[in-house]
């Protein structure tokens, strides 16, 4: 948090990701912070140091209530911090989507270390955290949704890999689990396909405006056209977005 008064500004750090609020006010112990790119503001009362409010998600779902004091660093200890760096492959049996494995990746710099778990759906974004009382406990905030990870690394060499207060799932090294045999993450890009790949892909959607666009648009003719579908609520799809500005600032003169 920066400033004051009207002029405050808040922001969530994920690793090196930075999102700051749009608008913001201190006025009386009471904070609001606006961000507006994800539809969402905090609210929250400042008293004897600590901040007690709600995180309110506008149209999708009940506010998340919090509690914040001021950061101060965990005491790491002097006990041996294990390497836990690297790919891994977590067993999930079968998710929601169909998966039997996620794929972990890790990293780590002494007691800090960084993850992130990719799915069919997407990944869940850096979580970062440090080594404390046996385990790593990692998090952040995406802006639509917080995650916490507890990574408790096995006398076996396997990690236990906890989300929130889900039950724990078995994380095995990558290069182990296939000479093991063991289920390996789906390849997302097998796992959703067109039903017919000959046929061209038809649409039509109002824009911001509330004009139609449509693929059979003049503008469109002889071109080639990316169709991203995606949510303004999304933690991938921002992601995705500068990725896809890039693509259009080189390709455009030649017809994208």
């Amino acid at each position: 948090i920066a400033g004051s008064g009207k002029s405050i500004k808040g922001s969530f750090f994920n690793g090196d990701e930075k999102v700051t609020s749009t608008t913001g006010s201190f006025e009386n112990g009471a904070l609001i912070l606006s961000f507006d790119e994800y539809g969402t503001k905090v609210e929250a009362t400042f008293k004897d140091g600590r901040l007690d409010g709600q995180y309110s998600r506008g149209t999708r779902g009940a506010p998340y209530p919090f509690q914040a004091k001021r950061f101060a660093p965990a005491p790491v200890g002097d006990a041996p911090i294990p390497a836990i760096a690297g790919l891994w492959n977590v067993q999930v049996g079968k998710s929601s989507k169909g998966e039997a494995a996620w794929q972990l990746i890790v990293r780590q710099s002494g007691a800090e270390a960084s993850a992130a778990i990719l799915r069919v759906d997407g990944d869940t974004g850096t979580l970062t955290g440090t080594y404390r009382d046996g385990k790593f406990v990692l998090s952040h905030f995406s802006g639509a949704r917080p995650l916490r990870l507890e990574l408790t690394p096995g006398s076996d060499g396997t990690l236990s890999v906890v989300q929130n207060k889900d039950n724990p799932f078995i994380a095995v090294r990558a290069d182990q689990a296939r000479a093991k045999g063991l289920p390996q993450p789906s390849d997302p890009s097998r796992f959703t396909s067109v039903k017919d790949p000959t046929e061209p892909f038809r649409f039509s959607f109002p824009d911001l405006s509330g004009r139609v666009v449509s693929n059979t648009d003049e503008k469109f003719r002889g071109k080639v056209v990316i169709v991203s579908i995606s949510g303004s609520w999304c933690p991938n799809c921002h992601d995705e977005a500068p990725f896809l500005g890039e693509l259009y600032k080189k390709y455009r003169s030649r017809g994208l």
